[in-house]
């Protein structure tokens, strides 16, 4: 026997109404108790009692008081006995259930296909809905055999119908399909996108096919370690996607997971494979890998970002730290002066400061002496730091941050980050620009972008005219406010996108 429901499961599932409380008139004993507890596990499982096993025991000794008959009675009656077959004929004819048909099993995959095309390709997934149309339809489920070759058939036209859907998208992009035929053929022609040939043109040579999977493989590969290099290599990746124009809607209600399925059978495929499929699937799977990388690389660029900041400021810190230790280290005294104040301090721990430390450092003037070049030294450690991280951006790091400024665009829901936006905008306008200076004419951010500690670099006061702001410092500012903003609290208002191309 199979499991006990429970009372709210027998009593759901295992009542007879007045209607199927008629139809046992003419039973009795064991025929009357078998052809009800079929009756209702047809109901409940929409399909019939394969063996005597399935039937939960609770659910069995509460169809027997209601029909009258001894639930021991059950033993007698055989499942796959014509009795059993002549009554689920009965059965069929009584409650509108009937065998899946021919006729059943095409609008059965129809309806899956209906229903999973654009967003679902999880089988498991795709078998709970068919099971749940075939009771909605009340149709007995098929050979388990039969219920597997529904769900792969499904799977598959669903499969070509979004990829249909998504190709005729494709194709009223103008001249998408051919740049996207361009990514795996070394002889591009017009054939290749309107007939989808298998092998590209006889004239193809070693180093047209090696440029041809470089690309390829160049989009398709993941960043490297932080630094300048991997910084350009992800930037000429998303000028590589961005060119081939796929439009931005092209996938507009597809689900995820199947856009997913698409771009990752394209990464496993090598150029000479994707040749062999049929036009419309290579242009999709492309455009799938293509689309998934542009978000993808847009993220790396980010991090790239917020990493490269650091890095800067961090090697700053590193490079004056060990300067100013070592000039700390030539500095006599200071040493013996520490070790004779910590001396008097334990040797006589009750005492006043006056009374005990005066004495160890020489009375208060030298303290006062002490605090006020370690004061100064902090100043100018600061001072130092922010000289090296100034350095560091303009004759390396500038170059990469700017141009990421062309492939990217920084947006913000929040007027919290309006300055930061606005910043980002005005130094671009500037990119090229040789001037020591930002234009006077230029309404230029600082509450908000440039910290307090870096405004006496930021801006140079003549002795005549208004104050300037200093073109490459301010950038560096500019970027660090960036990395700030998306690595803060605030960060779910900052977004950053491709921008579009031309062709897109």
């Amino acid at each position: 026997m199979g499991r006990d429901l429970g009372l709210d499961g027998v009593v759901d599932h295992f009542t007879l109404n007045s209607d199927e409380a008629g139809w046992l008139r003419n039973k009795t004993g064991a025929t009357r108790l078998g052809f009800a507890v079929q009756l209702k596990f047809l109901t409940w499982r929409g399909r019939f009692p394969r063996m005597r096993m399935e039937l939960p025991p609770d659910a069995v000794e509460h169809v027997a008081k209601q029909v009258g008959v001894a639930a021991s009675e059950l033993g007698f009656y055989d499942f796959t006995s014509r009795a059993a077959k002549r009554h689920r004929s009965e059965l069929r004819d009584l409650t509108g259930w009937h065998e899946c048909s021919k006729t059943d099993l095409v609008k059965l995959v129809s309806h899956l296909v209906d229903v999973i095309w654009h967003d679902e390709r999880r089988e498991e997934q795709v078998r709970a809905e068919l099971l749940r149309q075939m009771r909605a339809e009340m149709i007995e489920p098929p050979t388990a055999a039969q219920v597997n070759t529904i769900i792969r058939s499904g799977l598959h036209q669903a499969d070509e119908r979004a990829v249909a859907e998504v190709a005729a998208r494709l194709a009223r992009a103008e001249d998408c399909r051919r740049r996207l035929d361009a990514l795996v053929f070394t002889d591009l022609t017009a054939d290749h996108t309107e007939q989808g040939d298998a092998t590209a043109g006889d004239g193809d040579t070693a180093e047209d096919e090696d440029d041809v999977e470089s690309v390829l493989a160049d989009i398709k590969a993941h960043p490297g370690n932080v630094s300048l290099n991997s910084l350009l290599d992800e930037i000429s990746k998303l000028k590589q996607v961005r060119a081939v124009g796929v439009p931005e809607k092209v996938f507009a209600g597809i689900g995820v997971q199947v856009i997913n399925a698409w771009r990752a059978r394209a990464s496993a495929s090598l150029p000479s494979h994707l040749r062999r499929f049929d036009a419309s699937v290579r242009h999709v799977l492309l455009a799938a890998l293509l689309f998934q990388r542009q978000r993808e690389i847009t993220d790396t660029l980010v991090e790239l970002l917020n990493s490269t900041v650091h890095r800067i400021n961090a090697r700053a810190e590193k490079k004056v730290t060990e300067a100013f230790v070592a000039e700390f280290t030539k500095v006599r005294g200071k040493a013996g002066l520490l070790g004779k104040i910590a001396a008097a301090s334990l040797g006589a721990p009750e005492g006043s400061v006056r009374e005990v430390i005066y004495p160890a450092a020489g009375g208060e003037k030298t303290l006062k002496d002490l605090v006020a070049e370690m004061k100064a030294t902090n100043a100018a450690f600061a001072r130092s730091k922010r000289e090296v991280f100034k350095s560091s951006y303009s004759n390396h790091y500038r170059s990469g941050l700017m141009k990421l400024l062309e492939v990217l665009d920084f947006r913000s829901s929040n007027d919290q980050h309006k300055p930061v936006m606005d910043a980002l905008k005005l130094i671009e306008r500037h990119e090229d620009s040789s001037t020591t200076y930002l234009p006077l004419g230029e309404t230029v951010p600082l509450d908000g972008v440039v910290r307090k500690d870096w405004m006496e670099f930021a801006l140079h006061t003549p002795d005549k005219g208004p104050k300037r702001v200093m073109r490459t410092v301010y950038e560096a500012c500019v970027f660090q406010s960036a990395t700030r903003t998306a690595s803060g609290a605030g960060c779910p208002t900052l977004a950053t996108s491709p921008r579009r191309s031309p062709t897109s």
